[in-house]
């Protein structure tokens, strides 16, 4: 007969004095912030709902927001940077 194991005490999460910060630490803003506004290829794509192939052929095409490529060659875009593009975007639709 199979008989469910019991949860152990350490299985079990911590449980978090602070709700609201605990939502903030999760959420893709509180990520944005911690990073001094600057967003991932992945958070920005989560943000405009697009694929990452979509935002790399944007970028082959120079209609990508404007990027800072780290030493890494990982890519960054900062906040400011994502809103001008946007602004930009309204203004020729």
């Amino acid at each position: 007969m199979w008989v469910p194991e019991r949860p152990s005490h350490r299985s079990l999460p911590e449980p978090c004095l602070f709700p609201e910060r605990e939502t903030l630490r999760r959420s893709p803003i509180a990520a944005t912030r911690r990073s001094e506004g600057k967003l991932t290829v992945d958070e920005l794509c989560e943000e405009l709902r697009i694929s990452r192939s979509t935002f790399y052929d944007w970028r082959q095409k120079g209609r990508a927001p404007r990027c800072v490529k780290l030493p890494n060659g990982s890519l960054r875009v900062r906040r400011s940077d994502l809103e001008n593009w946007l602004t930009d975007c309204e203004a020729a639709a």
